[in-house]
């Protein structure tokens, strides 16, 4: 494979990343904490599209931050579960 072959398969990958992350950019996940208490919302490119936190535990710092972790956790999860979806086919 010569050097020119080279460079047209890179060019080829580019494209095709930039088709999933268009594609990606369509998507939208999210996780919530035990409870639903907070609700974090990204897209496929792991952009953050929305925080949403209840009114009844915004002064409780320690509860916020469980309610956080635990929302990062299924968010995670969540994002995990679509890219396999989407491209499952790809990722083996």
């Amino acid at each position: 494979m010569g050097l020119m072959d080279k460079l047209k398969d890179i060019n080829e990958m580019r494209k095709q990343a930039k088709v999933m992350e268009t594609l990606l950019a369509g998507e939208t996940v999210s996780g919530k904490s035990s409870g639903g208490k907070i609700v974090l919302t990204i897209d496929g490119n792991q952009n953050v599209k929305s925080v949403e936190v209840a009114p009844e535990i915004a002064g409780d710092k320690a509860e916020v931050a469980r309610h956080i972790r635990s929302a990062l956790e299924d968010l995670f999860k969540q994002h995990r579960k679509m890219l396999q979806s989407k491209f499952g086919s790809m990722m083996q």
